[in-house]
Formats: C-alpha cells, sequence, structure tokens
C-alpha cells in the first residue's frame, strides 16, 4: 500500500518548542521512544494488490492492523554531536512517511547536522503480478528494494535543509503486460532505480509555530518506458505546539510525467497529479505519566491521472500510545 509504504529530525519531538539549532540529544547514551497504534487503512487502486482479487477502483478495500513505530539512538562525544539511529524518525512520520531507517548523524561546528542511512524493505508492498487482465486472472506479487539517504540539515548554519536518496524497486516475477495483444512486456516492466531530492527551509512564525515548505523532484527510472517516470512538486508541514498539545500537518502536490507511449491505452503524454493531505496529533504526559503520550495520525493520498486506469486513492487513521526514554 502506498500509505504503508509511502517512499520515504529536525526537531528531537514534535511537541518541544521549536528551534532551529539543538544538541542531538540532553545526554549522553541511549534514547529514544516507542509507539504501538490501532490504524485502519482503505485502498482503491488496480495496481496494489487486495485479498479480493475482483477489488478495483471502483470498490475499497479495507484493512485493520496494528502499527509499531519508534527509535533508538546511541548518543556520544564531547559535545554530544555524534549519533547512531535506527528506527522511523519523527519529521518522516510527521510528513506521513513510514520507513525504518538505520544510519549515523553527526553535528558540526557550524550547527550543520549531516544524517547518512539505510533503509532496507521490511514488508514488501502487495501488487499484482500483471494488472492488465480481467479480476480472475490477478495473481499477486511482491514489490521490495531498498534505499540510501543522505540529509543535510541546517547547511552551513543557515535554516535549509536538503534530503536525498537514491533506491531500487525490485517487483518479483514481473509479469505486466505479458498477455497485452498489443504491447510489448518489456515496456511495462516496473523495476527500478529511483533518485529522490528535496529541499526545506525552516520559518519559525512564533515560539510555537514553524512552518517548513519543500520543493520535492523524484525521478522513476523504471526498465520499461511506459511506466518511466518524473515528477515535481511542493509540500507545506506546519508543527504545532500548544501546553499538552502538539500538532503536525502536511499538505502536498506531485505532478508525475511519463516519458513514453502506452500501447494498452493508446494514450501519450501520460501526466499523474498526486495530492496529500496528513495531520499527526499528540497529548503529552497522559495519565500524568511524563513520558507518555496519546498519539493519533490520518492521512489521505490520490492520484488523479490522464489514464483513468491509473486514478488511486487510499488513507490511513490511527491512534495509540507513545513511550519515550
Amino acid at each position: 500500500m502506498t500509505a504503508r509504504l509511502l517512499l520515504l529530525t529536525l526537531l528531537t519531538s514534535i511537541a518541544c518548542t521549536p528551534t532551529a539549532f539543538a544538541t542531538l540529544a540532553p545526554t549522553q547514551g541511549f534514547s529514544g521512544e516507542v509507539s504501538i497504534s490501532s490504524a485502519k487503512i482503505g485502498d482503491k487502486s488496480n495496481l496494489i494488490a487486495s485479498e479480493n482479487p475482483n477489488i478495483s477502483t471502483t470498490e475499497e478495500a479495507y484493512d485493520d492492523f496494528w502499527l509499531p513505530l519508534g527509535t533508538l539512538n546511541y548518543t556520544y562525544g564531547p559535545t554530544l554531536n555524534k549519533q547512531w539511529f535506527i528506527g522511523t524518525s519523527r519529521n518522516d512520520i510527521a510528513v506521513g512517511t513510514f520507513v525504518l531507517e538505520g544510519g549515523y548523524r553527526q553535528q558540526f561546528a557550524d550547527n550543520s547536522i549531516w544524517s547518512f542511512s539505510y533503509l532496507p524493505t521490511v514488508v514488501g508492498e502487495p501488487i499484482w503480478k500483471n494488472p492488465y487482465v480481467a479480476a480472475d486472472q490477478l495473481e499477486q506479487a511482491e514489490a521490495t528494494g531498498d534505499a540510501f539517504r543522505l540529509q543535510v540539515e541546517n547547511i552551513a548554519g543557515s535554516l535549509f535543509t536538503i534530503d536525498m536518496a537514491y533506491g531500487t524497486r525490485v517487483v518479483a516475477a514481473e509479469a505486466s503486460a505479458t498477455q497485452s495483444p498489443v504491447a510489448h512486456a518489456t515496456q511495462y516492466d516496473r523495476n527500478s532505480d529511483f533518485y529522490y531530492a528535496k529541499g526545506s527551509y525552516t520559518l519559525a512564525v512564533n515560539d510555537s509555530w514553524v512552518l517548513f515548505p519543500s520543493l520535492i523532484y523524484i525521478l522513476d527510472d523504471t526498465k520499461g518506458v511506459a511506466v518511466n517516470n518524473q515528477g515535481a512538486g511542493a509540500e507545506l508541514t506546519t508543527l504545532f505546539a500548544h501546553n499538552q498539545h502538539s500538532f503536525a500537518a502536511t499538505l502536498s502536490y506531485m505532478n508525475h510525467e511519463y516519458q513514453g507511449y502506452n500501447v494498452i491505452f493508446d494514450h501519450a503524454g501520460r501526466i499523474d497529479d498526486k495530492y496529500s493531505a496528513f495531520l499527526a496529533y499528540e497529548y503529552l504526559s497522559l495519565w500524568n505519566i511524563e513520558s507518555l503520550s496519546l498519539i493519533s495520525l490520518s492521512g489521505y493520498n490520490a492520484t488523479d491521472s490522464s489514464i483513468t486506469f491509473y486514478d488511486s486513492a487510499d488513507w490511513i487513521t490511527s491512534i495509540g500510545m507513545n513511550f519515550a526514554f
């Protein structure tokens, strides 16, 4: 699911008072947090696999599951400027991205923070082996891959941040368009190398409210020319904290242009418009326990394609508890 695996910390906590520069952790040693939430998702797509092969964009598939998240850090150094980390960072969750990553970050004298990480696939994305067949012929497959990420926060002491990643996508037993009488299967091969770049700026409105406007570029260099595409767009995240309440809200838009002619649908110049909205809420000191908080996440994604077959929508909502240590 895209909501489950949406492709790819400025703040140690969205509940903290935002600040441009801070140490990586208040003390040396281990720190982190763990959360567990009850989540519900919905999908409408001709590409994402469901338990019911008759599901299409005209009918929605639902799923309930437990969503465990968290991160573990080890901070050290004379000025607490070095840190090893593994888990799902809060600034990723704040924009609706649930990815596991592990790596190393270091803060330098100019207050810039460099992070290098590896993002493995923990749970593969369920997709159809060949989505261009009748419902009774659909077979499940799995998309996996991994990525390498570089983040530079507060570049040269500024309020600019850049986030870059390179990764691969591997579709098990890829069979797209193999039964099409008009298309060559290689034109729809979804195996790919992808490149991601995001530039952000930190804009503090006041002591409780911070904005992060961003520009994003994605190159999905698939083997199949009909599904090879590049995307550009913008994102706006706002973090707000008041007393025991904290909110992170994100709106984003991406425009994806496809390179090749889509023979199956006799259509050139496929363009996808993708819209996304995400809201995270946290209530601190639940039951007067300082390290315990109530958390809730809600998100919605939609794709409006120039080829109706590729229209899709998915959503997620969850509620749970978070424990910091």
